[in-house]
């Protein structure tokens, strides 16, 4: 047996498992309740968004749904670029100095006299406390960083924008450390052979030419900040969110899918302008005629250049300079309680009851052996449970999908191949599938899976599945469209020939792209799962028995050290997961360049 097929049917036994672990009863409603009829509400109202308001009980001069919706709508938006403007430099500081690429050379390789060693050892100590610190900045959910800093700095707007920004900062930190040691360094090693310094030639080479990775990834992190700015909501911030929360509570159903309609309306824009600057980037720019005229201005005005990038890059500033400037305060402060008190008061509740009564913290032992045996070991097991489910049925799915989301499969002339005359009807069905299958991916991904998790539970009631459900929805667009790039992306030669010589697509795929990119799939899948298991931690909060669960009921009751044992519980099997992706796909890198 092969080894790709052993990792298939080991997915579908660990799907088997964790199905079974969480039980196959759908909802716990009372019995009078009615999931069909409802479901059947809900969903029908989605074919009739409401314009004005349902509640017909509101004062004659309260503000039209629409100006209402479109106020929570600028304030999800501004919340998204207040974060990101203060994530971007920090993410550009540690990633600056999680790479490598900027250290001397002396330095990059073994160490030899002592002064050298001591500044490798620096160098060093420097590099593994940024990596450590944007391990931990984001393997913490932001909506859990949201609630620790809202209890110690009050719940103002700029509170939750700042808590936001440090997870997004670590994310940011990461990818562009990765980015910028991708890049080539042969422009680095000229300069620095030509008497530049190490750190002169990063800025002057190899940072520039990290630039576009740079701005294609910071799109899609403010379409995240996005989402994540919508689920603030829930935890009482003016955001769309909220209005969803408090539509769909009141069963305004056609209120919920106009609110809806918005937010993905909003978050399909950033994506299609994401695709459109890596569409621009991918592909060369189109060089205009050589002019008689030789001089430095005319042949600056005949070189190529796109104006999609600088408009980008003028979007972004604006936007996070609007964000800070227009609109009411962010830093509105509603308590007698001084923020020094505050902090105070929730630094010393982090010590563990225990400790705190006998100064000792020999004490905290049977303390936290006691949380560990009531609840964090079955709020842990559900956790990584609820996570496995969700990514492994997002898989399988976008597994049967991906092939019609790809580009160079779902079109009348696969592979770019020629095999006979289409009919128009023909053409038009293979261009609509493929349409259709890759808007699916990007709507499912569109809206938050707290969201999605929040309006099943009001149908199916309050259990596992519908947290199952919502992640993996949300996971399978993600992965429909990183898998459906990949097959666009891949070496058609193969697939082409199967093509031409009379096979059908599907053969053509399943011989010739996904044998060879199977290593690639399985990347984001390992790397999908760590984002899932923080994702069901904060999904508990919706009075399911998760990690968030606890921590939610810990913060309610202002008992904050029992909450970070829960935080610190989750933390620690994000670090577990990230140390058992990188392994897996190092094993999974080296069998694939033997196979």
């Amino acid at each position: 047996m092969s080894w790709r097929r052993a990792t298939v049917i080991g997915f579908l036994c660990l799907l088997i498992v964790c199905l079974s672990k969480l039980g196959f009863e759908f909802n716990q409603l009372p019995e009078s309740a009615d999931p069909s009829a409802a479901a059947y509400s809900f969903f029908s109202a989605a074919l009739s968004p409401a314009l004005v308001d349902q509640n017909l009980s509101l004062p004659a001069d309260s503000q039209p749904l629409i100006i209402r919706l479109l106020k929570a709508l600028l304030n999800t938006l501004r919340y998204a670029f207040v974060a990101m403007s203060m994530a971007v430099p920090v993410g550009l500081a540690l990633g600056f100095l999680c790479s490598r690429s900027w250290w001397p050379t002396t330095l990059q390789h073994k160490a030899t006299s002592i002064p050298t060693k001591l500044a490798r050892t620096t160098l060093n100590l420097i590099y593994l406390s940024a990596r450590f610190s944007i391990t931990f900045m984001r393997s913490i959910h932001e909506l859990i960083w949201v609630m620790l800093f809202m209890a110690f700095l009050g719940d103002s707007p700029l509170t939750a924008c700042i808590a936001l920004a440090l997870p997004f900062a670590g994310t940011l930190a990461k990818v562009f450390s990765e980015i910028i040691d991708e890049q080539s360094a042969n422009a680095t090693d000229h300069l620095q052979l030509s008497g530049a310094s190490s750190v002169s030639a990063f800025f002057a080479a190899r940072f520039p030419q990290s630039l576009p990775d740079l701005l294609t990834y910071t799109l899609y992190r403010l379409e995240c900040a996005i989402r994540s700015s919508a689920v603030l909501g829930f935890i009482g911030i003016e955001t769309i969110g909220l209005s969803i929360k408090q539509s769909y509570e009141n069963n305004y159903y056609n209120e919920v899918w106009t609110e809806l309609y918005l937010l993905i309306f909003v978050v399909m824009l950033f994506d299609v302008l994401g695709s459109k600057v890596r569409y621009r980037l991918s592909t060369p720019a189109v060089e205009r005629s050589t002019p008689t005229d030789l001089s430095l201005k005319s042949l600056k005005k005949c070189a190529p250049s796109w104006k999609l990038l600088p408009l980008t890059w003028s979007l972004l500033l604006v936007g996070s300079i609007a964000a800070w400037t227009l609109g009411p305060p962010l830093n509105v402060y509603h308590s007698a309680i001084s923020r020094w008190d505050r902090t105070q008061v929730f630094f010393e509740e982090l010590v563990p009851e225990p400790v705190r009564a006998s100064n000792h913290w020999n004490d905290a032992l049977p303390w936290l052996r006691d949380l560990w045996t009531s609840n964090g070991k079955e709020a842990l097991l559900n956790t990584v449970l609820i996570a496995s489910s969700a990514l492994l049925l997002a898989a399988v799915f976008g597994y049967i999908l991906v092939p019609w989301a790809s580009r160079n499969i779902s079109t009348p002339t696969p592979f770019s191949s020629f095999n006979g005359r289409t009919s128009r009807i023909k053409k038009w069905l293979w261009s609509t599938l493929g349409f259709c299958i890759r808007t699916l991916f990007l709507i499912t991904r569109s809206i938050p899976e707290y969201i999605i998790a929040f309006l099943l539970i009001g149908i199916l009631g309050a259990h596992a599945w519908p947290l199952v459900i919502a992640l993996a929805i949300h996971n399978f667009g993600i992965l429909g469209r990183l898998w459906a790039e990949v097959s666009e992306n891949h070496d058609e030669n193969v697939a082409r020939q199967q093509v031409v010589s009379g096979g059908s697509r599907l053969q053509a795929y399943l011989c010739g792209i996904l044998p060879t990119s199977f290593n690639r799939q399985l990347l984001f899948i390992f790397y999908r799962w760590e984002t899932c298991v923080r994702e069901s931690t904060i999904l508990g909060m919706l009075s399911i028995s998760s990690l968030g669960y606890y921590i939610s009921i810990e913060s309610s009751f202002l008992h904050y050290d029992r909450m970070l044992f829960y935080i610190l519980l989750g933390t620690a099997v994000i670090f577990i997961s990230d140390l058992i992706s990188i392994n897996l796909r190092a094993k999974l890198n080296k069998s694939g360049s033997h196979s």
